[in-house]
């Protein structure tokens, strides 16, 4: 979506953002103030899918001046310090806790913010003493919490359990945070068992951490980290770019399958693709980025490990659209037809990404990799389209049965899918019986999945975190801490997260 002066004095005029929401804000206006035909080589037709809205590229903007993900490798700073920022390497926790707060203002991203802070229980586990090393630990996470005004924030620990991941947890539960959102990087031939129930104790308390299926990503996509919403990416790398399919609004448009899977998908697909290729060319070529940034010149990142995500939302909605006009009253999630026709459109999808020879991707094979993106509330149509492949809240079936329905669907997403289940309280008691339900999906074929109580305050909209309590003040036309509040209010207003199925 180009911009124009107008929503410069939008922002400026706001009473609802804080003026570092506002900085963000005007400097997205600044990269969308260019025609993307002008500046990247955007065709009329490409322009015509984004205008139509089944093509969605995030407003992440065209004048692009650094990779929308960013994945540091946080060990090149414990073993060599960083020279650009006259740091030493750390010799204690206190040393080595300061100089990732500094970093972390250097590492940018799509929002301005780092999306990945490193694999903390393994930074901090050799400078680990016991005296006073939790109330070190909890004020880093608190200083985080409100410095990073960002939700996307990610932390990983796991799957070893150590003494840091233990304080981390503790910590994390006490504070009741928001940011950083976090992973356990779970293994059940590494993780021992007693780690694992205190996570899944602490993600229904405080809906963090989630549990990733290490052993899948590992195969995957390598040495990775979980970054962002749930994002699996290359260590050391990153993804310079995200775009998605709208596939509820492309099902409306098609009308029947045979149109949707042999025309319509295919061609949205090939056009999202070469503006995808346009972006990072823009980014490699022409910003400067690798060549100005220490994060590359010293080692915490290189080019060759980036790669950039093709992602899609509204599957459920475009499944049940071609049910519809099949004549068929059932819904996806419920419907055995509705699964054959989800991987129909999935396989589809997966054949364009495949096939195509993707540009500055060799890290990932010189192909992009597929993403079951959350979702936004950039347009009306975002309310038309669910996040990723999720079932629409209020037509989930069982637990077990939704397991079975979304456990085949994960396969298609190496950088990242996950499903979200609302828990009763007395799973607060028998945290064992999560870890049993996360073993069993895992096997099934998960790769994240994440558990929370249905009445706290602190929950997940779709991959990130938000507080309730914030929304409300948002509602009112207060100003909130954190950017992912605003987004997290309008994607709750679109797809109703908030009244996701209790399960008992």
């Amino acid at each position: 979506m180009i911009s124009n002066k107008n929503d410069i004095l939008t922002v400026v005029k706001s009473s609802e953002l804080t003026t570092q929401q506002k900085l963000v804000a005007l400097g997205n206006i600044g990269e969308r103030l260019f025609s993307p035909v002008e500046l990247l080589g955007y065709t009329e037709e490409e322009m015509s899918y984004l205008d139509n809205q089944m093509i969605c590229d995030l407003n992440e903007g065209y004048a692009l001046y650094r990779p929308r993900y960013i994945v540091p490798n946080y060990d090149v700073f414990v073993k060599n310090g960083v020279e650009f920022l006259e740091l030493d390497p750390p010799t204690n926790l206190d040393e080595l806790l300061d100089g990732l707060l500094i970093i972390y203002t250097h590492v940018p991203s799509v929002t301005s913010f780092p999306v990945f802070i490193g694999h903390l229980d393994r930074l901090m586990e050799p400078f680990i003493t016991g005296e006073g090393d939790y109330v070190k630990i909890k004020r880093f996470l608190n200083h985080i919490d409100k410095a990073i005004t960002d939700s996307f924030c990610h932390a990983d620990i796991g799957p070893y359990e150590t003494e840091a991941g233990k304080l981390i947890l503790k910590a994390v539960m006490e504070l009741k945070n928001p940011t950083p959102n976090m992973t356990i990087r779970y293994d059940i031939n590494k993780t021992s068992r007693s780690f694992a129930e205190l996570a899944a104790k602490s993600c229904l308390l405080v809906s963090k951490p989630s549990f990733s299926n290490d052993a899948y990503y590992n195969d995957d996509v390598g040495e990775h980290a979980i970054c962002s919403c749930y994002n699996a990416l290359p260590y050391g790398g990153g993804a310079y770019t995200l775009s998605r399919l709208r596939l509820g609004t492309i099902a409306r448009a098609a009308g029947n399958l045979d149109t949707l899977i042999n025309s319509l998908l295919p061609k949205v697909s090939k056009l999202t693709l070469s503006m995808m290729d346009k972006r990072i060319k823009f980014i490699v070529e022409e910003s400067n980025f690798f060549e100005s940034s220490f994060l590359q010149k010293e080692g915490f990142i290189s080019k060759d490990n980036f790669t950039a995500m093709f992602a899609i939302v509204g599957l459920a909605d475009a499944v049940n659209e071609i049910l519809k006009s099949e004549g068929i009253n059932e819904t996806f999630g419920q419907s055995t037809r509705g699964d054959e026709i989800g991987h129909i459109i999935m396989n589809t999808v997966q054949n364009e990404v495949d096939n195509h020879e993707a540009v500055y991707a060799s890290r990932t094979n010189n192909r992009y990799l597929l993403h079951a993106q959350v979702g936004a509330s950039i347009h009306e149509e975002d309310k038309l389209n669910t996040p990723a492949h999720r079932i629409k809240v209020g037509q989930e079936p069982i637990l077990i049965d939704h397991l079975k329905h979304s456990a085949p669907f994960h396969q298609y997403f190496p950088s990242g899918t996950g499903d979200l289940f609302a828990f009763d309280n007395t799973y607060v008691d028998h945290p064992e019986a999560v870890v049993d339900i996360i073993d069993g999906a895992f096997k099934s074929g998960y790769r994240y999945i994440t558990t929370y109580m249905k009445d706290t305050d602190l929950i997940r909209v779709t991959g990130y975190l938000v507080k309730k309590s914030e929304i409300e003040k948002l509602k009112n036309k207060q100003a909130v801490l954190r950017d992912t509040t605003v987004f997290g209010h309008g994607t709750n207003e679109n797809n109703q997260v908030f009244d996701r199925k209790r399960r008992k």
